[in-house]
């Protein structure tokens, strides 16, 4: 996995490693320089050739900007330095003052720039960039030239992605020691650009992660299998309460996913006057009603007997507001008293409240989280991490949907979905993750694990989709592509075994 932090845990990783260790702090200035200066050479020498303009602030960002100036200077690349503080501190100041020794010609702009380097504000920014330094940022974004980060776009929250007033879009940021969690937020995802991640020698500390990005091999070891004398019903059995007339299309994605993740047997419940629309539902799946109309009826307990799993409200409300009373009150003492595993998704999660006596799996969208932590949508985007944490409080699995999905569980690392892309950006592909999931569930997952592994899969169907073409997916093709995507899981991991040892 790849661990990601907060800024304080990084900050810790330094202090460990300076103080506790006694490596001097501008050994790993110098180290961390240098990373950033090759990744200039190795991927923007063009731009680089045609002048660079480093930006360095009055702090450690600003020491690691000056350090990198002398090692492009050293290569013969053309360097130029605007220094936005008098003076520099520290390690900071030893940068500074052997780039003033090599006599680096100093700017007060970006005119001429081929490339600029932003080396201003690094992680431990924490209030909105104003004055001068406001102007500083807005310039640098409105240059043509290119933008190589240091450590993080300057303007970022580093702990959340928000954008602290202004902040800088690079098209390439190379970061220090550990992933920030906001590189995985949003909007810092759009601002950090290509991300790479320098090993300046904070490994040797211990510091444990907020947060990590599985790895195949992460994940691989809690795929169900199946035994060659196995049968259907140790696969489990999935019930699946979704759709409506309107929204008949939402039941079948739902089931189509948890099919091709390989359930044992699904029963579909849907409303009478729904029936007609499940033209393509596939034929291995069981259907039962739930009252004569267009929409969700309460049922008695028995709808819930000899099940493993279920996957609760895709389509239930038919798309025209809110659950009515008595269906949000049969679904919250579902999620209270069933001893199984369920997820809630869609028009059921507002219905998720209380504790439970099974698994629990919750997979809204930014605004269906919004709704259950009576925010919006957009302030749910500003603090994904957060948000996903708040709604995992009670004890559940949280699937924060979006790019770059996060999975919280009390007690367990904060999991962030590497796999993905716009495709999933589409009716009806958290229909089709739910049911994936789901089956994951019904099949002997706990909801951790099946929330990352669906994630995951999911994901990768979307990618290899777009290996194919970029447009004209539907959710219908992402349900399609789950079992290749599955067995690229399996392969992943096949591969890496074969490999060990290889660098």
């Amino acid at each position: 996995m790849m661990p990601v932090s907060t800024a304080a845990e990084v900050r810790e990783l330094d202090r460990q490693v300076i103080e506790v260790l006694g490596v001097p702090g501008v050994c790993l200035m110098e180290t961390a320089s240098r990373a950033v200066a090759v990744a200039v050479a190795e991927h923007h020498a063009g731009a680089a050739r045609a002048g660079v303009v480093v930006v360095c602030g009055p702090g450690n960002n600003g020491g690691d900007g000056y350090g990198m100036a002398r090692w492009l200077h050293s290569w013969g690349f053309p360097v130029s330095l605007w220094s936005l503080g008098s003076a520099s501190r520290g390690d900071a100041a030893a940068m500074r003052s052997a780039c003033e020794r090599l006599g680096l010609p100093e700017v007060t702009g970006l005119d001429g720039a081929g490339l600029i380097v932003d080396a201003v504000f690094g992680t431990g920014l924490d209030r909105e960039v104003g004055g001068r330094y406001r102007e500083v940022l807005l310039a640098m974004d409105a240059h043509p030239a290119p933008v190589v980060a240091v450590d993080i776009p300057s303007g970022l929250h580093a702990d959340t992605g928000a954008v602290l007033g202004v902040a800088v879009r690079a098209v390439r940021t190379v970061t220090f020691g550990r992933l920030k969690l906001g590189m995985c937020g949003e909007p810092g995802a759009d601002h950090c650009g290509a991300v790479s991640v320098a090993d300046i020698g904070l490994g040797c500390a211990e510091v444990p992660p907020s947060a990590e990005i599985p790895h195949p091999n992460d994940l691989l070891p809690h795929w169900p299998r199946r035994e060659p004398g196995d049968h259907k019903k140790l696969s489990g059995h999935l019930l699946v309460l979704a759709g409506s007339l309107t929204m008949a299309g939402p039941a079948v994605l739902a089931c189509r996913g948890a099919l091709a993740t390989g359930v044992g047997s699904i029963t579909l419940c849907v409303p009478e006057l729904a029936l007609p629309r499940l033209t393509q539902l596939p034929p291995e799946v069981m259907v039962v009603t739930s009252g004569e109309g267009s929409l969700f009826e309460p049922l008695d307990d028995n709808v819930f007997v000899d099940r493993t799993a279920a996957v609760v409200g895709p389509g239930l409300a038919g798309g025209v507001g809110d659950l009515r009373p008595a269906v949000a009150a049969f679904l919250r003492r579902a999620w209270q008293r069933l001893d199984y595993p369920l997820v809630y998704d869609a028009d059921a999660v507002t219905c998720a409240e209380g504790p439970a006596r099974g698994d629990r799996v919750l997979t809204p969208h930014p605004g269906e989280a919004g709704r259950i932590l009576g925010r919006s949508a957009d302030d749910v985007q500003a603090d994904r991490f957060g948000a996903a944490r708040q709604l995992a409080s009670q004890g559940s699995t949280a699937v924060l949907k979006g790019r770059n999905t996060v999975v919280a569980h009390p007690g367990e690392r904060l999991s962030i979905n590497p796999t993905g892309n716009a495709i999933l950006a589409s009716a009806g592909s958290g229909d089709v993750l739910a049911g994936v999931v789901g089956a994951l569930l019904a099949r002997g997952v706990p909801g951790y694990q099946a929330a990352r592994l669906g994630a995951w899969v999911h994901g990768r169907a979307a990618d290899r989709l777009l290996d194919a073409r970029s447009q004209g997916w539907t959710a219908h093709d992402v349900a399609d592509e789950v079992p290749d995507a599955i067995e690229d899981l399996l392969d992943a991991g096949r591969l890496t075994t074969t490999g060990a040892g290889l660098p």
